[in-house]
């Protein structure tokens, strides 16, 4: 019998183990780790990503202002082409005097293009420091943003929470005025005023209801993607 008992025990104890191991509970996020991860996605969204294809357009507009001295610089070649026809019907021979150099070199660098280079290479890094910061301001600001939205979320989530306890004992105060108004059992001043008091409390719900919408959608705006995959359900 001890024996039979051990057996089933040691059934029902691994089969309880198996479906705990099959069905593992996931331990609920930290309010760090959610707004951490808001964070990371918030910093991904377009307006971020517009910012950093503005730096990196600066940037390429430094490396061409770098490589635009080759612009200011014309090279000239002139043949002297009688001198070149004589020499090859024999030149010298015929008693015909040639003119040297049988051709001129000559290279183009403008004085104003020094200048003209240095401002527009120095215009070029401070575009890029001004990229640079107009991109940590845009950072700074979306990071706020969906800081102070997440936290407009908590709060109302609780809020409505709160309004539902409200409007259980609002309704149950209702429902026993209502039994009792049909009795005699109370006024109608009574019965109006807690009547009052639990539909008020059901459009608070309702306004409640709607804000955490409102501002839950307004998270997956920001973020990018549906609010129950970061902060769960």
């Amino acid at each position: 019998m001890k024996k039979q008992a051990f057996i089933l025990s040691f059934l029902l104890t691994s089969a309880l183990y198996s479906i705990a191991q099959n069905n593992p509970q996931q331990a609920p996020k930290s309010q760090q780790a959610i707004k951490d991860k808001l964070v990371e996605l918030a910093l991904n969204n377009p307006a971020i990503r517009i910012r950093t294809a503005e730096r990196d357009k600066s940037v390429a507009e430094l490396n061409k202002a770098n490589g635009n001295w080759l612009n200011y610089v014309t090279a000239s070649m002139n043949l002297n082409e009688i001198t070149l026809r004589m020499r090859d019907l024999g030149g010298n021979q015929n008693g015909t005097q040639l003119y040297y150099p049988l051709w001129n070199v000559g290279i183009n660098v403008p004085l104003g293009s020094f200048i003209g280079k240095a401002n527009d290479v120095k215009i070029a890094r401070r575009n890029i420091d001004i990229a640079t910061e107009q991109q940590e301001v845009a950072k700074r600001q979306i990071t706020a943003l969906v800081l102070t939205k997440y936290q407009d979320y908590v709060t109302t989530k609780e809020q409505l929470s709160i309004q539902q306890e409200l409007n259980d004992e609002d309704q149950a105060a209702f429902d026993q005025a209502e039994a009792k108004f049909a009795t005699g059992g109370v006024t109608y001043e009574q019965y109006s005023a807690i009547s009052k008091k639990y539909n008020d409390g059901r459009v608070r719900k309702l306004n409640l209801e709607r804000d955490l919408i409102v501002v839950g959608l307004e998270l997956e705006e920001i973020i990018g993607q549906k609010l129950e995959t970061v902060v769960g359900k």
